[in-house]
Protein backbone atom coordinates (compact mmCIF):
# COMPACT_ATOMS: atom_id res chain seq x y z
CA UNK A 1 0.00 0.00 0.00
CA UNK A 2 1.40 3.61 -1.12
CA UNK A 3 0.70 6.03 1.66
CA UNK A 4 -0.58 9.19 -0.39
CA UNK A 5 -1.50 12.66 -0.62
CA UNK A 6 -3.29 12.40 -4.58
CA UNK A 7 -6.71 13.56 -3.37
CA UNK A 8 -5.45 16.58 -1.14
CA UNK A 9 -3.23 17.65 -4.36
CA UNK A 10 -6.55 17.39 -6.21
CA UNK A 11 -8.87 19.37 -4.18
CA UNK A 12 -6.06 21.83 -3.42
CA UNK A 13 -5.91 22.52 -6.96
CA UNK A 14 -9.98 22.25 -7.95
CA UNK A 15 -9.16 19.26 -9.79
CA UNK A 16 -11.17 15.91 -9.78
CA UNK A 17 -10.24 12.21 -11.02
CA UNK A 18 -11.89 12.76 -14.38
CA UNK A 19 -9.54 16.16 -15.06
CA UNK A 20 -6.42 13.73 -14.06
CA UNK A 21 -7.88 10.76 -15.94
CA UNK A 22 -8.23 13.43 -18.78
CA UNK A 23 -4.11 15.25 -18.02
CA UNK A 24 -3.11 11.58 -18.08
CA UNK A 25 -5.15 10.13 -21.62
CA UNK A 26 -3.48 13.40 -23.42
CA UNK A 27 0.23 11.79 -22.45
CA UNK A 28 -1.22 8.32 -23.96
CA UNK A 29 -1.80 6.68 -20.60
CA UNK A 30 -5.31 4.49 -19.95
CA UNK A 31 -6.51 4.76 -17.09
CA UNK A 32 -10.10 5.21 -15.25
CA UNK A 33 -11.45 7.12 -12.38
CA UNK A 34 -11.90 4.48 -10.03
CA UNK A 35 -8.39 3.30 -10.69
CA UNK A 36 -7.42 6.13 -9.59
CA UNK A 37 -9.71 6.55 -6.91
CA UNK A 38 -8.19 2.29 -5.47
CA UNK A 39 -4.79 3.99 -5.77
CA UNK A 40 -5.80 7.83 -3.83
CA UNK A 41 -6.97 5.84 -1.11
CA UNK A 42 -4.07 3.14 -0.95
CA UNK A 43 -6.86 0.40 -1.62
CA UNK A 44 -4.57 -0.64 -4.50
CA UNK A 45 -1.29 -0.01 -6.38
CA UNK A 46 -0.61 0.84 -9.59
CA UNK A 47 0.97 -2.54 -11.20
CA UNK A 48 3.50 0.00 -13.33
CA UNK A 49 4.78 2.51 -10.07
CA UNK A 50 5.83 4.94 -12.93
CA UNK A 51 2.67 5.80 -12.89
CA UNK A 52 3.07 7.87 -9.67
CA UNK A 53 5.67 9.89 -11.61
CA UNK A 54 3.39 10.60 -14.13
CA UNK A 55 0.53 11.75 -11.89
CA UNK A 56 2.87 14.07 -10.70
CA UNK A 57 4.00 15.69 -13.58
CA UNK A 58 0.96 16.00 -15.27
CA UNK A 59 -0.29 17.80 -11.64
CA UNK A 60 3.11 20.11 -11.94
CA UNK A 61 4.20 19.00 -8.53
CA UNK A 62 7.04 16.98 -7.31
CA UNK A 63 6.15 12.85 -6.40
CA UNK A 64 6.95 14.20 -2.90
CA UNK A 65 4.67 16.16 -2.51
CA UNK A 66 1.89 13.19 -3.43
CA UNK A 67 3.69 10.72 -1.35
CA UNK A 68 4.87 11.86 1.35
CA UNK A 69 5.65 9.00 3.65
CA UNK A 70 9.30 8.50 3.26
CA UNK A 71 8.86 4.52 3.42
CA UNK A 72 6.41 4.53 0.16
CA UNK A 73 8.60 7.06 -1.84
CA UNK A 74 11.54 5.13 -1.09
CA UNK A 75 10.44 1.73 -2.39
CA UNK A 76 8.10 3.57 -5.62
CA UNK A 77 11.07 5.09 -6.37
CA UNK A 78 13.28 1.65 -5.46
CA UNK A 79 11.05 -0.50 -7.81
CA UNK A 80 10.67 2.05 -10.76
CA UNK A 81 14.70 1.90 -10.70
CA UNK A 82 14.67 -1.80 -10.57
CA UNK A 83 12.29 -2.09 -13.72
CA UNK A 84 13.59 0.50 -15.30
CA UNK A 85 15.11 -0.32 -18.81
CA UNK A 86 17.72 2.40 -19.69
CA UNK A 87 20.42 0.19 -19.15
CA UNK A 88 22.07 -0.11 -22.29
CA UNK A 89 24.78 2.51 -22.44
CA UNK A 90 26.33 3.43 -18.47
CA UNK A 91 26.88 6.63 -17.56
CA UNK A 92 29.63 8.04 -15.26
CA UNK A 93 26.78 7.68 -12.48
CA UNK A 94 26.02 4.18 -13.23
CA UNK A 95 29.32 3.06 -12.86
CA UNK A 96 29.94 4.80 -9.80
CA UNK A 97 26.90 2.82 -8.27
CA UNK A 98 28.52 -0.03 -9.93
CA UNK A 99 31.64 0.12 -7.71
CA UNK A 100 29.87 1.12 -4.78
CA UNK A 101 27.55 -1.61 -4.80
CA UNK A 102 31.06 -4.29 -5.26
CA UNK A 103 32.87 -2.46 -3.11
CA UNK A 104 29.95 -2.89 -0.23
CA UNK A 105 29.63 -6.61 -1.73
CA UNK A 106 33.29 -7.21 -0.64
CA UNK A 107 32.70 -6.41 2.67
CA UNK A 108 29.70 -8.81 3.34
CA UNK A 109 29.21 -12.50 3.73
CA UNK A 110 27.22 -13.47 0.52
CA UNK A 111 25.30 -16.31 1.92
CA UNK A 112 23.76 -14.69 4.14
CA UNK A 113 20.66 -12.76 2.37
CA UNK A 114 20.09 -10.34 5.26
CA UNK A 115 23.97 -8.64 4.88
CA UNK A 116 22.96 -9.10 0.92
CA UNK A 117 19.97 -6.94 1.69
CA UNK A 118 21.95 -4.14 3.17
CA UNK A 119 24.29 -3.59 0.46
CA UNK A 120 20.78 -3.28 -1.84
CA UNK A 121 19.25 -1.16 0.52
CA UNK A 122 22.71 1.68 0.85
CA UNK A 123 22.58 1.36 -3.27
CA UNK A 124 19.34 2.40 -3.12
CA UNK A 125 19.11 5.20 -0.84
CA UNK A 126 22.41 6.20 -2.21
CA UNK A 127 21.16 6.79 -5.75
CA UNK A 128 17.88 8.32 -4.11
CA UNK A 129 19.75 10.89 -2.23
CA UNK A 130 21.38 11.70 -5.44
CA UNK A 131 18.53 12.10 -7.36
CA UNK A 132 16.81 14.27 -4.29
CA UNK A 133 20.10 16.46 -4.30
CA UNK A 134 19.20 17.05 -8.41
CA UNK A 135 15.93 17.65 -7.64
CA UNK A 136 17.26 20.52 -5.10
CA UNK A 137 19.66 21.60 -8.00
CA UNK A 138 17.11 21.90 -10.64
CA UNK A 139 13.99 23.43 -8.57
CA UNK A 140 15.97 25.80 -5.92
CA UNK A 141 16.15 25.45 -2.22
CA UNK A 142 12.69 27.56 -2.22
CA UNK A 143 9.56 26.56 -4.81
CA UNK A 144 6.68 28.22 -5.62
CA UNK A 145 2.89 25.91 -5.01
CA UNK A 146 -0.14 26.85 -6.01
CA UNK A 147 -2.55 27.59 -2.86
CA UNK A 148 -6.21 28.22 -4.48
CA UNK A 149 -6.01 31.42 -6.20
CA UNK A 150 -2.23 32.53 -4.89
CA UNK A 151 0.95 30.87 -4.99
CA UNK A 152 3.20 30.19 -1.75
CA UNK A 153 6.85 30.14 -1.21
CA UNK A 154 7.91 27.03 0.78
CA UNK A 155 11.00 25.12 1.10
CA UNK A 156 11.94 22.42 -1.36
CA UNK A 157 10.56 18.97 0.35
CA UNK A 158 13.30 17.15 -1.35
CA UNK A 159 15.37 18.97 1.34
CA UNK A 160 13.49 17.14 3.94
CA UNK A 161 13.46 13.91 2.15
CA UNK A 162 17.48 14.25 1.20
CA UNK A 163 17.97 14.27 5.62
CA UNK A 164 16.20 11.60 6.33
CA UNK A 165 17.59 9.58 3.51
CA UNK A 166 21.02 10.28 5.10
CA UNK A 167 20.25 9.59 8.36
CA UNK A 168 19.26 6.04 6.94
CA UNK A 169 22.13 5.91 5.13
CA UNK A 170 24.73 7.29 8.05
CA UNK A 171 22.82 4.41 10.12
CA UNK A 172 24.09 1.61 7.35
CA UNK A 173 27.42 3.39 7.23
CA UNK A 174 27.98 1.92 10.56
CA UNK A 175 27.04 -1.91 10.01
CA UNK A 176 29.52 -1.01 6.76
CA UNK A 177 32.37 0.54 8.99
CA UNK A 178 32.16 -2.68 11.32
CA UNK A 179 32.54 -5.06 8.28
CA UNK A 180 35.64 -2.74 7.03
CA UNK A 181 37.56 -2.93 10.31
CA UNK A 182 36.95 -6.63 10.86
CA UNK A 183 38.60 -7.55 7.13
CA UNK A 184 42.14 -8.51 7.15
CA UNK A 185 44.56 -5.64 5.46
CA UNK A 186 46.63 -6.25 2.55
CA UNK A 187 43.93 -9.01 1.20
CA UNK A 188 44.37 -11.45 4.52
CA UNK A 189 47.66 -11.05 4.41
CA UNK A 190 50.18 -9.16 7.21
CA UNK A 191 49.89 -5.88 7.48
CA UNK A 192 53.58 -4.29 6.34
CA UNK A 193 53.12 -1.19 5.53
CA UNK A 194 55.41 0.13 8.85
CA UNK A 195 58.33 -1.40 6.87
CA UNK A 196 57.88 0.29 3.63
CA UNK A 197 57.47 4.06 4.59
Amino acid sequence: MVNNQLKKVLDDKKLSFSDLKRLLEEKEIKINNSQLSLYSSGKRNPKNKKIWIEIAEVLHVDLQEIITDINSYLAVMGEISENSTEKNGKTEKEKINDSLYQELLSLVDESMPSELEKVQRYCGLAATFEKLGENIIEEGAVVIVPSGDSVVKKTNPAIAEQVRVNAALIKLDEFFEEKRASKPKNGGGKDWSKFTK
